[in-house]
């Protein structure tokens, strides 16, 4: 056994693990699992928050739209990934999967590409 095993290292003062809780979101704007998913958001214990976005081809994933077939989004997930985005992009690209009004992908988009 190598020395540091065993070693107290309690007096370090090393803070705890900040704890993130991640919710994934589908096509409906529902909370979902990871593997349906096309967009997430999470919240570490520490108050701080992240939101990502499916992205590919230059272009947010649009699962009302362009990309409207479920079978194809999965036949080419290795073209889209995660893109951590703003919190106003976020809340209109949901806006926009609950209720299918182009308006809010449109904003969407738009406070994309400002940040």
């Amino acid at each position: 056994m190598a020395r540091w095993e065993n070693e107290d290292i309690s007096g370090l003062n090393i803070p705890d693990p900040v704890h993130i809780e991640t919710k994934f979101f589908d096509l409906h704007g529902s909370e979902t699992t990871e593997d349906q998913a096309i967009a997430k958001s999470t919240e570490g214990s520490d108050e701080s928050q992240r939101f990502y976005i499916k992205y590919g081809r230059n272009e947010l994933l649009d699962p009302h739209n362009i990309d409207s077939s479920y079978a194809d989004i999965r036949r080419q997930e290795h073209l889209y990934a995660f893109k951590e985005v703003s919190k106003q992009t976020f809340d209109n690209y949901a806006k926009y999967l609950e209720s299918k009004n182009r308006l809010y992908f449109t904003k969407a988009r738009r406070f994309l590409m400002e940040n």
